[in-house]
């Protein structure tokens, strides 16, 4: 996963249990995608331990995969 520049602030905008963890959703601020303007989200996947298992990024306004 890389490093966020440190002026990138993260704000938790939804939870959810999959049923292995959480799903954590948080917007990026200050970030919107170049393409259609819509938020940045940023989605990390935790197992039962609380542990992150993968994380993707996408545009929350045109779906499109950001994951770099």
């Amino acid at each position: 996963m890389s490093k966020l520049p440190d002026d990138i602030a993260l704000t938790l905008i939804n939870t959810e249990d999959w049923g292995g963890g959480l799903e954590r959703t948080y917007r990026a601020e200050n970030v919107e995608h170049a393409c259609c303007g819509g938020d940045v989200l940023l989605v990390h996947l935790h197992d039962g331990m609380g542990g992150i298992t993968g994380a993707h990024s996408r545009c929350a306004k045109c779906g499109e995969d950001l994951t770099a």
